[in-house]
C-alpha cells in the first residue's frame, strides 16, 4: 500500500529522528517530496511524504507520528 501525507513537524521536534523511525521502526519506505525545515523554523516544518508498506505498518506509523504531536495536514 502506498499512501500520502503531509505533515508538521513542531520545532520541539526538530532532534527527534521522527522520519527515520518510520522507516526502523515501522519497516516503510518513505519518499521525501517536498519539505521545508530549518533551524530558524518557528512554527516547525512540514514535509510532504509518500509511504510505503503493509497497511497495518502505515497505519501504526501515522498513530505513532500523532502521539509525538506531529500534525497531519493531508492523507491521501
Amino acid at each position: 500500500m502506498q499512501k500520502t501525507i503531509r505533515i508538521q513537524v513542531p520545532q520541539s521536534l526538530h532532534q527527534v529522528p521522527v522520519i527515520s523511525t518510520l522507516i526502523s521502526e515501522y519497516k516503510l519506505i518513505v519518499n521525501i517530496r517536498g519539505a521545508i525545515l530549518d533551524q530558524k523554523a518557528i512554527g516547525g516544518g512540514w514535509f510532504d511524504l509518500l509511504l510505503d508498506g503493509e497497511d497495518v505498518d502505515i497505519e501504526q506509523s501515522i498513530l505513532y507520528l500523532k502521539d509525538k504531536g506531529v500534525e497531519i495536514w493531508n492523507e491521501h
